[in-house]
């Protein structure tokens, strides 16, 4: 570790001191801090949740005992049984019309209580009723309905009927809830003599659940025997949180807040049954909900820690770099010169130590080295060019010998027009060839360079190459050494894709940028290079690459040691050469 430690730079020594000794400690006692914290704010959060629940809960239930308690006094109201077991045969049409009357007066008083919207009474289709949803109904229409067919089935006294068994949903302004049940004879308990549905509004249940909702981001619902939802706080996060019904009556006993795993994340969850009713009312609370809930105070304490420590760090950086600034700036100059930059260096406040002895000696190195350099790269670029040359004179000849032949048959054939364009492509290759003497020319000229190259030599082929070119405007302008591209699209066409067996490929050239370079990639899918003929070719041993060596090495001479040619191919799949440039303008 202290190896470790003694191979950083001094200013990260000093940085790394501070941090273990000031900055680490602190942010541990926060967290510390933090994890206490938020113990004690969940403990109090979920006390409160409890008293919300239980308060909510037995809201509900008061609600709904209160309805059913008015639909036990209509159901044991002895007028209205007299008026639903009255007999049609020998009753006079007046008394009946009487009766009519008398039993709509009667649930009209009761529809008075603000929590009842409407009150249903079917009866024998005998007697006198309405229509549709009038308060006296007939049996005939209440069998039409789907919480009729559930009425054997409710195991209470009662049926709460949930939302989703309106027949007409949509006609519905609101969601109703309803409580529906039957009404026995007066001597013979048995006996069906009509059915009571009591209507009160969704919003009632509603505006309960979502103050038992006592924690932000929270789910309170209710669902019926059937898993039937009756009415949520949130709609969309139910989708997420629903409890399974095995969930549901695992819980059932359950009297404290329970921990479930729902969708893969922690929840609190707490339920209870209405009495009277097949409802269970439920509680999700997801952990994160309550950790947002303390999070005003964990921001305060992140607030503390972003004003100090970053103020501490602001200082020891400062006294760090006024340790470590000449020496850095002596080490970046020492990098440079092994990337053939020679810069000296000046300190702005030309103090007098020792540090400033070793810039002195180091400028009047770099001074020597830099003349040095120079004559190094004249001479070399002199043989260079001289190279190129040469290689250019074997290439031109031959290229223009098979070019001439192939439009000497053109004319045999009377392809006049093509006999022109290839002319006249010919023409410009070789003026771009020239470029009146200059030794750098834009990548946009070079790119012209090679699309001639190719446009002449898919004429000469049997099946052409497909050609691509992406290269940004922008980047276009810049200068690179001509020749540079055309040798290796040459040797991706007759070294590459003229040795596969279909003789069919497809040559991309591509430009990008990074910071101060020029990255231009020449991909084919040819027959590709061994791996060791990969990592050898551009050395000076190698029996064959001299025009890829000899690109290779103006690109270093031209530019710097980060510049040349970069080469990946696999055996078979073809070739991928990267020509980098240094970031040069035309004047």
């Amino acid at each position: 570790m202290l190896k470790m430690f003694r191979s950083v730079n001094l200013k990260n020594q000093l940085l790394i001191s501070y941090i273990v000794l000031i900055a680490l400690p602190l942010l541990l006692f926060s967290q510390l801090f933090f994890r206490e914290v938020s113990a004690l704010l969940e403990q109090k959060i979920i006390y409160s949740a409890t008293q919300s629940f239980d308060q909510g809960t037995d809201y509900v239930a008061y609600k709904i005992d209160k309805i059913i308690k008015i639909s036990d006094q209509i159901a044991v109201d002895s007028r209205v049984k007299e008026i639903l077991e009255r007999d049609v045969t020998t009753t006079q049409n007046r008394q009946l019309l009487e009766d009519h009357y008398d039993l709509k007066e009667r649930i009209k008083s009761y529809e008075e209580d603000q929590d009842i919207k409407d009150i249903v009474v079917y009866i024998n289709p005998q007697l006198p009723h309405d229509d549709m949803e009038e308060e006296v109904n007939s049996i005939d229409y209440a069998m039409k309905q789907h919480w009729y067919s559930q009425l054997p089935g409710a195991g209470s006294r009662v049926f709460m009927v949930p939302p989703l068994f309106y027949t007409n949903p949509n006609a519905i302004e609101e969601p109703i809830l309803s409580l529906a049940r039957r009404i026995t004879g007066s001597t013979n308990y048995v006996q069906v003599i009509g059915y009571l549905r009591i209507d009160f509004a969704g919003s009632t249940i509603g505006s309960i659940l979502t103050y038992a909702n006592a924690i932000h981001g929270s789910l309170t619902y209710i669902r019926n025997r059937d898993d039937r939802i009756v009415s949520s706080t949130n709609m969309e996060m139910l989708g997420n949180y629903q409890l399974s019904l095995q969930e549901v009556e695992w819980m059932i006993d359950k009297t404290q807040w329970e921990v479930l795993l729902i969708n893969d994340e922690p929840c609190y969850v707490k339920t209870r049954l209405i009495p009277d009713t097949d409802w269970t009312i439920i509680t999700i609370i997801p952990k994160t909900k309550i950790y947002e809930e303390v999070a005003g105070l964990v921001r305060l304490m992140y607030i503390f820690l972003l004003l100090i420590l970053p103020a501490a760090i602001i200082f020891s950086i400062f006294f760090a770099n006024q340790i470590t600034k000449r020496l850095s700036v002596l080490s970046g100059k020492m990098k440079l010169v092994t990337e053939n930059i020679y810069d000296e260096i000046n300190f702005d406040d030309k103090p007098s130590d020792e540090l400033s002895e070793l810039a002195g000696s180091y400028n009047f190195m770099v001074k020597r080295i830099e003349n040095l350099a120079k004559s190094q790269y004249q001479l070399g670029l002199s043989m260079k060019s001289t190279e190129l040359e040469l290689l250019h004179a074997q290439i031109n000849p031959h290229f223009l010998y098979n070019t001439m032949d192939m439009i000497n048959w053109m004319s045999y054939e009377n392809k006049g027009e093509e006999i022109r364009k290839i002319t006249k492509a010919l023409s410009t290759f070789y003026k771009l060839s020239l470029s009146r003497g200059e030794s750098l020319i834009s990548i946009k000229d070079e790119l012209t360079h090679v699309g001639l190259y190719m446009e002449i030599q898919n004429h000469r082929l049997e099946k052409p190459i497909d050609y691509r070119v992406y290269c940004p405007i922008d980047l276009q302008k810049y200068l690179i050494p001509k020749i540079t591209l055309q040798p290796i699209v040459e040797n991706a066409v007759v070294h590459g894709i003229l040795y596969k067996k279909d003789k069919e490929g497809i040559i991309t050239i591509s430009c990008d940028e990074d910071k101060d370079q020029i990255r231009i990639t020449i991909k084919d899918n040819g027959v590709g290079m061994s791996d060791e003929t990969v990592k050898t070719i551009l050395l000076e041993d190698h029996e064959k690459g001299f025009g890829l060596r000899n690109i290779h090495a103006r690109l270093l001479l031209t530019y710097n040691e980060r510049c040349g040619l970069y080469i990946e191919s696999k055996k078979n799949e073809g070739t991928s050469v990267e020509v980098r440039l240094t970031k040069r303008s035309m004047v």
